[in-house]
């Protein structure tokens, strides 16, 4: 099963929202073909669509786990992807 993982920045990027393009490249490195990873970067629709009210924030598997106002570590976003059987 591929796990979709999607994060979201403002723009420009924030600290937080910089790191949190920097796990997504891990993740996807670490995780290959396992993992979908789809990054939005500034305003887009999606944001309402998961009821998202600050950045840095990831979802994932659209909206079973979402993640908001901080960037979660690397050691969160890999339990939140076993979470869901990576």
């Amino acid at each position: 099963m591929v796990v979709k993982v999607e994060t979201f920045t403002a723009e420009p990027p924030c600290a937080g929202c910089l790191k949190l393009l920097e796990h997504a490249d891990l993740i996807k490195a670490k995780y290959g073909d396992r993992v979908e990873v789809i990054k939005h970067i500034g305003p887009c629709e999606e944001f309402s669509k998961y009821g998202l009210t600050v950045v840095p924030a990831i979802v994932f598997n659209e909206g079973k786990i979402k993640i908001m106002g901080v960037c979660p570590s690397l050691q969160t976003i890999e339990a939140s992807l076993r979470e869901m059987g990576v």
